[in-house]
């Protein structure tokens, strides 16, 4: 069951739901509408979300250390006034921004990366030393051909397999991985900085970049400060201002 959390407005919250039903018409799903940061952050304490959909005014140091930081795996959408400078400056890959103006074109636009999300969720049957293992999807940083093995780095350590990588790149390219050298295939969703010629993921782990692949993924240099480049594909035309506020909680959530 995929769990999404929306913090906005009931008016955007019913766009949002009404264009995620044609979407995973083939899954089961479920929503849950937040008013205040403060009542989603009690939900969390019970229920893990996979999803969430922020207004931009809640994107502040404190909430992201509670949302984004906290939930490592999730996909976070924010509905801005203006998105194509955020996602301009933003690096990491699974921090998306959309119009709250072009709302139903941006979300259609982000159709495809928000099913890699979901399915993330599936797992990766590997035989690792005389056992098979199921390895979560979402678990997985980076993948990377050593000899005539693939070892898998994930968040619960490290597996191998021998196992081709040209095989694994076409399987995994339905998650969102990307073949950024001929011996590494990155989850993208980890990406937080690009370099002349290395990528970062997560924060920590720096993983080689050709310059071919490069050029074909379209990637563009970024810092290494915490948020990701999604290779040109949020750029979007001029918006109209809002006049509309969302009231935050007396504690400033």
């Amino acid at each position: 069951m995929v769990k999404i959390a929306i913090l906005e407005h009931e008016k955007e919250t019913k766009e949002i739901v009404f264009l995620l039903a044609g979407f995973f018409n083939k899954i089961d799903w479920t929503f849950r509408h937040f008013y205040k940061a403060s009542l989603l952050a009690k939900a969390m304490r019970e229920e893990e979300y996979q999803i969430f959909f922020f207004d931009e005014m809640f994107q502040t140091p404190r909430l992201e250390s509670v949302f984004v930081h906290d939930n490592p795996t999730a996909l976070f959408v924010y509905l801005c006034q203006d998105p194509a400078h955020k996602q301009a400056i933003e690096q990491r890959r699974r921090v998306l921004y959309i119009s709250k103006y072009n709302l139903k074109q941006d979300l259609i636009y982000i159709e495809s990366q928000i099913k890699e999300q979901i399915m993330q969720k599936e797992s990766y049957p590997l035989s690792f030393q005389g056992v098979k293992i199921d390895i979560p999807i979402e678990d997985i940083y980076y993948l990377e051909k050593v000899g005539k093995f693939v070892h898998f780095h994930t968040r619960k350590g490290e597996f191998q397999g021998r196992l081709y990588m040209a095989d694994l790149e076409e399987e995994f390219a339905k998650y969102g991985f990307m073949r950024v050298h001929i011996s590494y295939l990155i989850n993208s969703k980890y990406l937080t900085g690009i370099s002349k010629d290395e990528v970062e993921l997560n924060h920590s782990m720096h993983v080689p970049l050709s310059r071919q692949q490069k050029k074909k993924l379209g990637l563009r240099v970024r810092k290494f400060e915490g948020a990701n480049d999604t290779p040109a594909r949020m750029a979007r035309p001029t918006f109209k201002q809002s006049d509309t506020i969302i009231d935050q909680d007396e504690d400033g959530d």
